[in-house]
């Protein structure tokens, strides 16, 4: 998939403002293809052998979506807690937010959508 212009320079940007959690996330790689564009590949942990779930990156808000859920999956995991972002109790929603919050600044025009994947709420 090729992007148009627009949508190449908002997924760089992107990229390089999430460029320092795909760094230290032992379950995420994004990569670039010349042939279909930017690729987000899901690691199965802990023997990182194959991509579970490699996703094709349509557009910024796909890129976006995907990885503010892996932010809130993490603290989930971190906390300990076996439900779902639905499911967050106040604090997890806090921390949730917390980690949202630099993106959200950065990137205002999907706010609605960080909100929604706060609350756990389906797309």
């Amino acid at each position: 998939m090729l992007y148009t212009r627009e949508q190449k320079a908002e997924l760089e940007e992107m990229a390089a403002a999430f460029g320092e959690y795909l760094k230290n996330s032992e379950y995420l790689e994004l990569l670039w293809s010349n042939k279909i564009g930017y690729i987000l590949l899901k690691l199965s942990i802990p023997d990182r052998s194959l991509p579970l779930a490699p996703v094709v990156i349509e557009d910024g808000e796909m890129l976006y979506e995907e990885l503010l859920i892996e932010i809130a999956n993490d603290v989930l995991e971190y906390t300990g807690n076996e439900h779902d972002r639905a499911n967050a109790d106040p604090l997890e929603r806090e921390e949730i937010k917390k980690r949202f919050h630099p993106y959200v600044e950065q990137f205002p025009q999907y706010r609605k959508l960080a909100e929604d994947i706060l609350m756990g709420r389906e797309r």
